[in-house]
């Protein structure tokens, strides 16, 4: 049993032991996926599955021969993406252009190689974050999240690397440093995850942050537009243009999506009635963030909010992307004081459900499947924010 007292600061609420495992955990499945990508293909009697980094990678290599334009022509990508891999999947590149220097440099190393250093180091800085955030209880933090994160570092995706950005950002964000700003204008390389975030600096009144940010992001976006030409612009905003077009034609795998748009797209097959409820709930996190901040929510409370609202605000998410509320759980761990192991046991499996119902939606149910996956990742959100507000209001009443 758990008892109140153990649920101190200086104790952590699982042993070391656990947390290493769950660690080695991520590391083996790592080291299989980058033998399989390494693996000759020939020696497959099948097609080789086509991993997400692979993407990342071939993208990498157009930018390094000075070839964007392709990886951001839709067609022209999937036809050389099947050209190298034989896999006829369709995935696009919308990322902005400063992306670019980065997956270029990853290109410079063989596949499974720049996976590891990719997928490794970003599994580091995620984990130095989530401790630096939540203290000894940083593995819970990283348990709470653990379906994410192996599904993150199975595909070969960026949630950790934007995860210990927005950990980083937090942590020096508490701390009033302007510094901040730097890897909030890295994370203009995925501006989704920014709404929320943003936000909380223009209520906190971080001007220097986010002018410092504002610096970051210009002098990125600069460097790739001198690296790469000013023909790199269009053709970004054109493989944005696909990219809302299969938003709203039904391309995507929505059951795996976490966004309202993509619940109610599924449900009623209407675009411009899911995109208007996705818009209206954006406002509403706004307004809600707005109201706590007039409330004197402490600094950490109204971060997390934050970040777990940045998550919700735009259409495009995935299950995958969920690494990312690491920096809020990390934030609330401190007050997440709860009295027993049925307690922990209970928000564990609402953590998972969180993070599991489109897997679970795809091995239950025939297609047309539904996008459900927002409804436990809501919960789960609410009641992280209402246990640590509980908490925090019952140590400030004492």
């Amino acid at each position: 049993m758990i008892s109140p007292h153990q649920t101190r600061a200086d104790t952590p609420l699982i042993r070391p032991l656990s947390t290493g495992l769950m660690l080695l955990a991520c590391v083996m499945v790592m080291g299989g996926v980058a033998l399989y990508m390494a693996w000759p293909a020939e020696s497959f009697t099948g097609r080789k599955a086509l991993f997400d980094f692979q993407v990342f990678h071939i993208a990498g290599q157009l930018a390094w021969a000075g070839d964007l334009a392709t990886a951001y022509d839709a067609e022209r990508f999937w036809a050389h993406t099947r050209a190298l891999t034989g896999n006829p999947a369709h995935m696009f590149w919308p990322y902005p252009p400063h992306a670019n220097l980065f997956t270029a440099l990853l290109a410079s190393l063989p596949l499974w190689l720049s996976y590891l250093v990719f997928c490794g180091g970003s599994l580091l800085c995620y984990t130095l974050t989530l401790r630096r955030l939540a203290g000894v209880n940083y593995g819970m933090a990283l348990l709470l999240l653990l379906p994410s994160i192996l599904l993150c570092i199975l595909i070969g995706q960026n949630a950790l690397l934007i995860g210990a950005l927005v950990g980083w950002l937090a942590s020096l964000v508490l701390g009033g440093r302007t510094v901040a700003g730097v890897p909030l204008g890295l994370l203009t390389v995925k501006p989704q995850f920014l709404p929320g975030i943003g936000l909380y600096l223009l209520l906190r009144g971080h001007w220097r942050i986010i002018f410092t940010g504002a610096l970051v992001a210009g002098f990125a976006l600069a460097a790739a537009t001198l690296v790469f030409g000013l023909r790199v612009w269009p053709d970004f905003l054109a493989v944005m243009g696909n990219v809302s077009e299969h938003l709203f034609e039904g391309r995507y795998k929505y059951f795996k999506m976490t966004s309202l748009y993509a619940a109610l797209f599924t449900a009623t097959r209407d675009p411009q009635l899911a995109m208007a409820a996705q818009i209206g709930f954006a406002v509403v996190l706004a307004g809600g963030l707005l109201l706590a901040s007039r409330r004197k929510w402490p600094p950490r409370h109204l971060l997390a909010a934050a970040i777990m609202s940045s998550t919700l605000m735009s259409p495009y998410g995935y299950d995958y992307d969920l690494p990312v509320l690491g920096a809020a759980v990390a934030l609330l761990m401190p007050d997440l004081e709860l009295q027993d192991r049925r307690s922990w046991v209970g928000l564990l499996l609402l953590a998972w459900l969180a993070c599991t119902t489109g897997t679970l939606t795809m091995i239950a149910l025939q297609p047309p499947l539904p996008a459900v996956q927002i409804i436990p990742l809501l919960v789960l959100c609410a009641t992280l924010l209402v246990l640590a507000r509980r908490e925090s209001a019952r140590a400030e009443s004492d």
